[in-house]
């Protein structure tokens, strides 16, 4: 997938992955999101989903404060890295674990360019997905075989719902 998150905002802890250029997962639900610096500034304009927000940011030593509304917000960032040790599966020559790739949004199901069988690269295109009048590239979390396929394309599908699995 993309760049995971821990954050912890007012307190409370969130878990943050950017999967597309503008939708993020918070906490495992989809959020589409666009966020622009204003002017140089440390102030950012923020739409989610359809609502817009102006975020005052001032970064500090260990945490930034975060100003949305009128209420201010200590946030503490840690990126979460990949654990690069093999898994055990891995190391035992057995079958590598399985992803599925799943409609971040309900939305209709434009394209499958992949089927089952296929050899697959990290970060390749493996559906497509419009919603909101944008289309969304979903693309494959790890390299591997196209295990399933839950097709076809040009039919409409729910948020969460299945749409390709890689092994």
């Amino acid at each position: 997938m993309g760049v995971k998150y821990r954050v912890m905002a007012g307190g409370r802890p969130f878990e943050i992955e950017i999967d597309h250029e503008r939708l993020a997962w918070v906490n495992g639900q989809p959020l589409y999101l666009e966020l622009e610096q204003v002017g140089g500034l440390p102030v950012y304009s923020l739409s989610l989903d359809e609502a817009g927000y102006m975020l005052f940011v001032e970064e500090g030593q260990e945490e930034y404060r975060v100003e949305v509304q009128g209420r201010l917000y200590p946030v503490q960032v840690e990126e979460v890295r990949p654990c690069l040790v093999p898994r055990d599966g891995d190391r035992a020559g057995g079958r590598a674990e399985r992803s599925t790739v799943r409609a971040p949004l309900a939305g209709h199901f434009v394209a499958l360019p992949v089927s089952q069988g296929q050899q697959v690269t990290e970060g390749q295109v493996v559906a497509v997905v419009e919603s909101m009048k944008m289309q969304m590239e979903l693309k494959a979390p790890q390299a591997g075989v196209v295990a399933e396929v839950y097709g076809p394309a040009g039919r409409d599908v729910a948020q969460g719902e299945a749409l390709v699995t890689i092994g």
